[in-house]
């Protein structure tokens, strides 16, 4: 009801019979002394999510600044259709760069204990979450999954023919299926 994040606001909305400000330390103590379980907050969220349909997932890494202090941030996203969840997220210890496969597999493992491995449509990620250990890893699984590749980047065929992705002149909205 506030439709403000800050405690002064949302003071005005809690117990009327007691004091402002007596309202507002209630709130700033509730946010020092609670431990929020993210993983029970995930299941939570979880329920919100079709539980019959196939969910695409989403890996992506943002950086949000806050002043002079930069977030690193690893996240998944849960959805179906034009509905998205967020479900997990790691705030990583590097201030920028690349989140590490480990980083990836320790996160979506978390994400695998609250949602049926069955349920998994695919997994979508950028450019940044490409690599031997990690495709390897969603392959062992059995979890299909989309990611995006640098046109730098090379394919090795099976009749063992070399190609960069670029060379393949692949159109916007266009996908090559790579099997094995």
């Amino acid at each position: 009801m506030a439709r403000a994040i800050q405690f002064c606001e949302i003071a005005h909305h809690l117990n009327d019979d007691a004091k402002l400000s007596s309202n507002e330390i209630r709130i700033q103590d509730f946010f020092r002394e609670v431990e929020i379980d993210y993983h029970q907050v995930a299941i939570l969220l979880n329920c919100l999510v079709p539980a019959k349909k196939k969910l695409r997932v989403c890996i992506d890494r943002t950086e949000w600044d806050f002043g002079k202090t930069q977030f690193n941030i690893l996240m998944i996203v849960v959805g179906y259709g034009d509905f998205q969840i967020p479900l997990y997220w790691e705030l990583l210890d590097d201030n920028s760069g690349n989140s590490s496969t480990q980083d990836r597999k320790n996160l979506l493992e978390l994400c695998l204990s609250i949602l049926d491995k069955e349920r998994i449509g695919y997994i979508v990620g950028g450019r940044e979450f490409i690599g031997h250990s990690w495709i390897k890893y969603l392959k062992d699984k059995g979890i299909r999954f989309v990611m995006r590749v640098p046109k730098h980047h090379t394919i090795t065929r099976p009749d063992g023919t070399v190609i960069k992705i670029g060379e393949l002149k692949l159109k916007v909205d266009k996908a090559l299926i790579l099997k094995n």
